[in-house]
């Protein structure tokens, strides 16, 4: 379900296998989409991980989110953070963050995320990322 859109927007001119990320087989992985109709409109992919950006906190990071450029701006990337951070809650987690790339820095920030540290270049994509990171109780959602 998440997949097909991960690949044609986070992963483009690359191999479709190149969109599984480790995780997602886990069982404590949770993989969200959006519809619009039958068609998948936006994703994204959740599982617990702490990060040494705050040690003494319980967290979730979220990969893979991609929403379709015709979908941007009316709503789906705040939707699907909402089930994101309803589901970080309910497992006891206090933080969410992502490697963030930063043509999507402007959501996050706009969410309640804040950018963590300098940036790096992914080695599969070679983008610009960032850390995210946003206690839940900070989201603007």
């Amino acid at each position: 379900m998440v997949l097909p859109l991960r690949h044609a927007i986070l992963r483009a001119g690359r191999a479709r296998e190149s969109a599984h990320a480790r995780q997602d087989g886990d069982p404590a992985t949770r993989h969200f989409a959006a519809y619009a109709g039958s068609r998948v409109v936006g994703v994204v992919s959740q599982f617990p991980e702490n990060t040494e950006l705050a040690p003494a906190r319980r967290a979730e990071r979220l990969r893979g989110m991609a929403v379709d450029p015709e979908w941007q701006g009316r709503g789906v990337g705040h939707a699907l953070m909402r089930a994101v951070a309803d589901l970080a809650q309910a497992r006891g987690a206090e933080v969410l963050w992502a490697n963030g790339r930063d043509t999507a820095l402007g959501f996050y920030t706009s969410v309640g995320f804040r950018v963590a540290g300098d940036g790096f270049v992914d080695g599969e994509m070679h983008l610009g990322h960032h850390v995210v990171i946003a206690g839940i109780d900070e989201l603007r959602i």
